[in-house]
């Protein structure tokens, strides 16, 4: 540790520490207060989704922990890019920066100090992205599953009677086992005007596929009962497992089993779908070095304008990045775009534009220059 604040004393001069250590607190309050209102609002979620029976209530705080970690990907580009925002406005506001120049630092120091800072932030989000967010939203989505299932079956009362919300069927179960998630002596009845079917089964338990999300009954030692007592062609079937569709998973379910894939898995694949995947976990570490740059230029501002001038302008540029990264990810995903262009265009227009704000004095200069030749 000694070694490493020497290394760090020896490449970073007084001010530049002290530029890095605001950025560090501006960070930690950032993403403070975007983690409590992800947070807050996560949490109000699982609260309605558990008073209508729909998720068990011992699994809310497992979720919440699992979506918090899952959140920091996405909270660590926008903190870092306004933790530079405020923390450069704060010191122009309060005319640092200006004593900084005197002192003849000039703004390659500080663009300096920002770049390592933001590329630190980088790595560390890249990591989050890359390999820990994917096995924790795994982890979320398997116990989103099993929670599901739990809440299907804890919902059901023994000895009574439960009727599909569409009454297409009647179910009833006797009891349930110690685990309270095999149910015993099973009896469904499916509605049919013509030819009533009927389950009975010593055991039964709900099940979802993992992939798909699509929910199943599994019956095990049963009989099935097709036909109106009396007819001639009434049929009697024995089994010993019988799986039954009910409920089809949701476009949403299987949208967030493919976030949790593992990076490597996804590369090896090579699916237009899963190539924009692996896109959008990259572009969250590239985009904060763009922005943080970016920052630098907005946090200018003017002696009668205010520290939070270029607050609303950062907050419309984040947004216009994000939505450009996500549309394009929507194309490659359709193949409308090709996999290798992708969002490296989106990057390219950001470095574009985070360019011309860096030098926009000197194409400021060069156009009146053009401007004066071609009246001339």
């Amino acid at each position: 540790m000694p070694a490493l604040r020497r290394l760090f004393a020896d490449y970073f001069s007084l001010i530049d520490r002290y530029m890095l250590r605001e950025f560090l607190l501006s960070l930690t309050a950032v993403i403070g207060v975007l983690w409590l209102i992800y947070v807050a609002t996560r949490f109000a979620r699982y609260l309605a989704q558990a008073a209508v029976g729909n998720l068990p209530a011992e699994v809310i705080f497992n979720l919440l922990w699992l979506n918090s970690l899952g959140a920091l990907s996405i909270l660590l580009p926008i903190g870092t890019f306004l933790a530079v925002l405020l923390s450069l406005s704060r010191m122009s506001s309060d005319n640092e920066l200006t004593v900084i120049a005197a002192c003849g630092i000039d703004g390659n120091r500080i663009l300096r100090n920002v770049v390592v800072f933001s590329g630190i932030m980088a790595i560390i989000t890249a990591v989050l992205a890359l390999l820990v967010v994917p096995d924790v939203l795994s982890g979320r989505y398997e116990i989103e599953q099993k929670a599901k299932v739990a809440a299907n079956t804890s919902g059901l009362v023994a000895g009574s009677f439960k009727e599909s919300r569409d009454g297409d069927w009647t179910f009833y179960s006797q009891g349930l086992s110690d685990d309270k998630i095999h149910m015993e002596n099973v009896f469904i009845e499916i509605h049919r005007d013509d030819r009533p079917l009927v389950f009975r089964a010593e055991r039964g338990r709900f099940d979802i596929e993992i992939e798909s999300g699509d929910k199943y009954l599994v019956l095990e030692d049963g009989y099935r009962y097709e036909g109106n007592a009396g007819d001639l062609d009434f049929r009697i079937a024995e089994y010993a497992t019988h799986s039954m569709l009910i409920e089809r998973g949701e476009s949403v379910q299987v949208r967030e089993r493919h976030k949790s894939l593992p990076t490597a898995v996804l590369w090896q694949r090579g699916n237009p779908e899963d190539l924009a995947e692996i896109q959008w976990r990259v572009s969250s570490s590239v985009m904060t070095i763009i922005l943080s740059v970016i920052a630098i230029t907005l946090a200018h501002t003017g002696p009668r304008q205010g520290r939070y001038a270029g607050f609303f302008p950062a907050v419309l540029v984040y947004v216009i990045y994000s939505n450009l990264l996500g549309v394009t990810r929507a194309w490659v995903e359709k193949g409308d775009l090709a996999p290798w262009l992708g969002a490296v265009w989106v990057h390219l227009l950001m470095l574009g534009i985070m360019l011309a704000l860096q030098h926009r004095q000197q194409l400021t200069r060069r156009w009146q220059q053009y401007k004066r030749a071609k009246t001339a």
